[in-house]
């Protein structure tokens, strides 16, 4: 299982979500990620919704110092196989 944009392998709990569905190819990528490479997601098609830990940078209101936190991101993907070209 594959972003297939950035070729990077998906893991952990995103992988054991993506191991659960029924595609021809173990290739994944973001709605935007679809617009960037020429092709759109088809009307009507259900993404798998994931996430991952990302670390921000937070104020302290206190000390004043900046502290990383780390939260959560929720994104959806969509196989390759439910996007089809953009037409010229």
């Amino acid at each position: 299982m594959i972003n297939y944009v950035t070729g990077e392998s998906y893991s952990g709990n995103n992988l054991i979500t993506l191991m659960q569905t029924d595609f021809p190819e173990a290739k994944f990528l973001t709605y935007r990620q679809a617009l960037s490479i020429g092709r759109q997601v088809r009307k009507g098609e259900k993404g798998i919704p994931l996430m991952r830990i990302v670390s921000v940078r937070e104020l302290d209101k206190n000390t004043k110092q900046l502290k990383l936190k780390k939260v959560p991101r929720y994104f959806t993907v969509f196989n390759i196989a439910q996007t089809d070209p953009v037409s010229a």
